[in-house]
């Protein structure tokens, strides 16, 4: 349900806090907050929200407010929240009667009110927030103005010829503009797995398992057993431990060594018996069977030969293995 207080806010002097003392009117959060049309923006947050339905929710001002500080302050959504817990100046901003310690609201309600608002409300917002900030910083620039005393004619025309001619090299220079991007993340997770010989063995196994599936599908025969399962908590066992000795990783890579051992086996036997081609699964299953075969040798040859290179062999063995299967 929408909320909002009007914005006839309580006066300066009346905002009391716990160190029993008026807030600083030159302040530029007490100035900013005279100066925003609050109703205005009230009313497009409003287009979002139920007037009749719903429990009560936070004051708008607040909501409008805390937008503001964040992208003023330029903080993430955790921080804006304990910023505006730790100055009073900032909750006389957001419309606060009087100072408190506790958070405003919950910072993950940033998430929703940009889902709620969406792309259209949200640009309509910014345009409205811009568009007061630039009339407050004309009426500034007209005062200073006034203050100061005339210049001369002379000195006015050279003034106004070198702006002209800075905006003309500024018009050139700059490209045009080509549409909208709006960021609003703060942090971008990435996730990246680092390849190592037992991980590259797991892989190559569980892509085994899904190549000797299809099979069984394709054919309609009963499914071998493989132990994916046993292979699976193995493999989880292992990789899970933060310090791994080189007994370990060597046993990793025996154990996956010979679950993909058997699973190669297994699919080049049913190829066999029932004489089809590596390319009952198509161009991409057929490559995938090629790389799992040459991945088991070259960790099958490491691991005989207790190193961590092998010299590149790869197209010989596949040419090897694509010659045994082609022609049925």
């Amino acid at each position: 349900m929408f909320k909002y207080k009007p914005e006839n806010q309580t006066t300066l002097f009346n905002f009391r806090n716990d160190f029993f003392e008026s807030l600083d009117p030159t302040n530029r959060w007490v100035k900013l907050s005279q100066a925003i049309n609050w109703d205005e923006l009230a009313s497009i947050y409003r287009q979002s929200m139920s007037t009749n339905k719903g429990a009560p929710g936070i004051d708008a001002r607040i909501i409008i407010g805390a937008i503001i500080i964040k992208h003023k302050e330029k903080l993430d959504d955790r921080g804006t929240i304990e910023a505006i817990q730790e100055n009073p100046y900032m909750q006389y901003f957001l419309g606060l009667d009087e100072y408190t310690y506790k958070p405003v609201f919950d910072p993950s309600l940033f998430v929703t009110i940009r889902y709620r608002l969406g792309n259209e409300l949200f640009d309509m917002m910014n345009q409205r927030i811009i568009a007061q900030a630039l009339s407050i910083s004309q009426k500034k620039a007209a005062q200073k103005k006034s203050d100061k005393d005339e210049t001369p004619k002379a000195q006015e025309e050279t003034t106004q010829k070198i702006k002209e001619e800075k905006t003309e090299q500024a018009s050139e220079s700059t490209p045009a503009n080509k549409g909208k991007l709006q960021l609003d993340a703060t942090v971008a997770d990435a996730y990246i797995k680092y390849p190592t010989d037992v991980g590259i063995l797991n892989d190559s196994r569980e892509k085994s398992e899904e190549l000797i599936d299809q099979l069984c599908e394709h054919l309609k025969i009963v499914k071998p057993r493989i132990y994916r399962r046993l292979a699976r908590k193995n493999y989880l066992n292992m990789a899970k431990k933060k310090n791994k000795t080189k007994s370990m990783i060597r046993n990793g890579v025996r154990q996956q060594l010979q679950y993909l051992k058997r699973n190669i086996s297994y699919i080049h036997k049913i190829l066999d018996n029932h004489k089809v081609s590596m390319r009952i699964w198509g161009r991409e299953g057929y490559k995938y069977f090629l790389v799992i075969q040459e991945v088991y040798r070259q960790q099958n040859q490491m691991y005989k030969e207790k190193t961590n290179r092998i010299d590149d062999t790869y197209r010989v063995h596949t040419s090897t293995a694509h010659t045994s299967h082609s022609q049925r």
